[in-house]
């Protein structure tokens, strides 16, 4: 049986029952916003601008110390860059995985690596593991990310972008296990959580199951028209209202970000 959350009746007044998506032109077309207590799925092609997205959604951080954006493919620097390009507030919580990561494992295996090409035999690299150089890494990223999730208090807004560095490095079921842990986390304590992954990073049925998992699905589409790109976002899923599916055709500019232009119905 679930617990049971008393949420403080100032803060059930301040949040309300919707959050922003982070545009305020596409919050409009939605009635309003996004359901608290609601997990998103984004699902995107490259240069479609998934990432911008993600950060974007982000921005809207109501309470900055209960709002977090979890990247695995960029660096907190390069984050950073974004937010002041676009003149979003800098004091949410950032945290890069990915670059975690590689700081202490991909740079120790390539310190290995270098050793090697400059005549070290495998005795002196063994030797070297008892060293700063080669140290065993034991982090379980998977289960950091859902720690760092379900520390999240009430009405809290998480990104995390994006779920192909946990496809790539764990069994897909163990995966889809920690999002169903932070999809009932989220709704429990009325939060807004959107993850993203990459088209075709995964097999079409575990795509289908994380979308049964989530309450919104977008996907985002880039086309060529002749010497130019469109980009849209494709709403496949808003639970309990399907009048919201939509496609949007949307444009990315330095006041806004990422704002629709165009509306038409899905059929």
């Amino acid at each position: 049986m679930a617990r049971k959350i008393d949420f403080d009746p100032d803060d059930v007044e301040f949040f309300g029952d919707l959050g922003s998506i982070g545009s305020p032109k596409l919050d409009k077309m939605m009635n309003g916003g996004i359901p608290r207590g609601f997990t998103i799925l984004c699902i995107g092609e490259p240069g479609a601008g998934m990432d911008l997205f993600m950060k974007q959604f982000a921005s809207v951080a109501e309470d900055p110390e209960n709002t977090i954006l979890l990247s695995t493919a960029e660096s907190e620097n390069e984050i950073l860059q974004v937010y002041r390009r676009y003149k979003w507030p800098l004091d949410l919580m950032v945290r890069t995985l990915g670059e975690e990561f590689n700081e202490a494992v991909l740079e120790k295996e390539l310190e290995a690596s270098r050793f090697r090409l400059e005549g070290f035999s495998m005795e002196d690299i063994q030797r070297l593991a008892q060293t700063r150089f080669v140290e065993e890494n034991t982090t379980d990223y998977l289960i950091e990310m859902a720690n760092q999730v379900t520390q999240l208090g009430p009405f809290f807004r998480c990104a995390i972008d994006n779920l192909d560095f946990f496809f790539q490095r764990n069994e897909a079921a163990r995966v889809i296990s920690m999002l169903r842990v932070m999809q009932a986390h989220t709704q429990l304590n009325r939060g807004l959580l959107v993850l993203s992954v990459s088209s075709g990073t995964v097999a079409h049925s575990i795509e289908r199951e994380i979308s049964l998992i989530s309450d919104i699905v977008f996907e985002f589409e880039v086309k060529q028209l002749g010497n130019s790109f469109e980009t849209r976002m494709v709403i496949r899923k808003f639970r309990n209202s399907p009048e919201n599916l939509r496609v949007y055709t949307y444009r990315v500019t330095p006041e806004e970000g990422i704002t629709p232009e165009t509306v038409d119905r899905v059929i």
